[in-house]
């Protein structure tokens, strides 16, 4: 009778692995947090690669059950492509441009970049993004990293270790991970 119970339990685990590989799998930004309110403010985006394409998260709506795919933080939607890409880089221009959103438009477009790939003119002069100092203070002193700013998409000084500056994202860990007591990620071997 014991070998009967775990032949079924066996036979259930095979068949819902292999139902599940057909499910859609959604990865909260906090495996905390309750994705069924009705308050949108206490539902976070997901990365739901099954959902939502490339560079795009899945954000909650204003209805309970209502999640829309848009361009994650410091991502611009180009109309003509149909894709999001990243602030400040070449993305779908030629060389020697970048897309970014000018002041007062709605609408990205493409710019000549003063500086090489991967480097923002600020001040009048060219900085790498995404590292600390260049134009900003050290972090130790206040300053912070130079950066795009998620909410304004213009590149400045961001406080911080933070690069979203206004716009806070819950850490999460990579799937596959965990956290562990000393808050690093660390993988699962089983």
């Amino acid at each position: 009778m014991v070998f009967k119970g775990k032949l079924i339990i066996q036979i259930f685990l095979i068949l819902s692995i292999s139902i599940c590989t057909l499910c859609q799998i959604l990865f909260p930004e906090l495996p905390t947090q309750r994705l069924d309110s009705d308050r949108t403010e206490e539902r976070v985006p997901l990365y739901a690669p099954n959902k939502c394409p490339e560079n795009q998260l899945y954000y909650p709506g204003n209805q309970k059950h209502d999640w829309i795919c848009d361009c994650g933080p410091t991502y611009i939607y180009y109309p003509p492509k149909d894709f999001c890409y990243p602030a400040y880089r070449q993305g779908p221009c030629k060389d020697g441009e970048h897309l970014i959103v000018r002041g007062g438009d709605v609408i990205p477009s493409c710019n000549k970049n003063p500086c090489e790939e991967g480097f923002a003119r600020y001040k009048g002069n060219c900085y790498e993004m995404g590292k600390p100092n260049g134009p900003c203070l050290p972090i130790q002193q206040g300053g912070g990293i130079f950066d795009v700013n998620a909410t304004t998409l213009v590149v400045e000084c961001l406080k911080g270790t933070d690069r979203l500056s206004l716009l806070t994202l819950p850490k999460f860990c990579m799937p596959g991970s965990k956290r562990d007591s000393n808050g690093n990620c660390r993988v699962i071997y089983n």
